[in-house]
């Protein structure tokens, strides 16, 4: 299965139904004026990474189909674990995502909360802003390259948090030409998922010390975490590599142990 363009199939087909609601959403959008600093909770030193876990239904990189899952319960653990930041799959189909989930944690959260999907249109950065999210990401692969730079503009003009998120060099540079101060280096192919936390460890050695840059993919174990760590990274984001754990809190907790050496 190709994730990405199935994805971005049922993206394109959705925009119909939400168009109409577009200038709605844009007026709420425009008056929001409480979001959480997401880029600075997640930046904590030089010398350790901060955990950003993500509350999703399913997880397809670890063959997991949607279940029933308390969110609030996974959001419990999260914040008990000691995360900066959370971010939320909204992505239905293949994260088991929605909306409505965005907006249930928003409204309890004690840490900034990102609303990370496919965003190919003004009007989903809309509905971030509208259901409580103080970051998105954009998803340089899915964006055609004219496309970017509006979208990279409304959303932090309107006061979001940006999350520039690639997988390779050319990625990269579409990022920093827009002098993006926050990436996230995603070590899994976003066609097939499959990861290897090498690519942070390449690229990251072209981003300027100014930019906060995640790692995410592949962090399966606290020394996979120490290689994005001696590499530069300010943080990780762990999606399904926390789906299999009992006690997500203890491998979050030793991973925000780990110091610079």
């Amino acid at each position: 299965m190709d994730y990405l363009n199935a994805i971005l199939e049922r993206k394109r087909a959705d925009l119909k139904k939400i168009l109409p609601l577009e200038g709605k959403l844009r007026a709420s959008a425009i008056l929001r004026n409480d979001y959480a600093g997401f880029r600075t909770a997640v930046d904590l030193s030089e010398d350790r990474l901060s955990v950003i876990p993500e509350i999703s239904r399913a997880y397809p990189a670890q063959g997991i189909p949607h279940a029933d899952m308390d969110i609030r319960r996974q959001y419990s653990m999260f914040v008990q674990g000691g995360a900066q930041g959370v971010s939320i799959a909204v992505e239905p189909q293949v994260y088991g995502g929605s909306w409505d989930m965005v907006s249930a944690i928003s409204k309890i959260s004690s840490i900034p909360v990102m609303a990370r999907d496919v965003f190919i249109h003004p009007v989903q950065i809309c509905q971030a802003i509208v259901t409580g999210a103080d970051a998105v990401n954009l998803l340089v692969a899915a964006v055609p390259e004219k496309e970017l730079e509006p979208l990279y503009r409304m959303a932090t003009g309107l006061g979001l948090d940006v999350m520039m998120e690639v997988h390779t060099l050319k990625e990269l540079e579409a990022a920093m030409d827009l002098e993006a101060d926050f990436v996230c280096i995603n070590n899994a192919d976003p066609h097939t998922l499959q990861a290897n936390p090498a690519v942070t460890e390449r690229l990251i050695e072209e981003l300027p010390a100014s930019v906060t840059v995640l790692s995410a993919g592949g962090i399966r174990t606290v020394e996979d975490a120490r290689r994005m760590l001696d590499a530069g990274a300010n943080g990780v984001i762990l999606r399904d590599e926390l789906a299999h754990l009992d006690i997500p809190q203890e491998f979050m907790e030793a991973i925000l142990a780990l110091r610079a050496e």
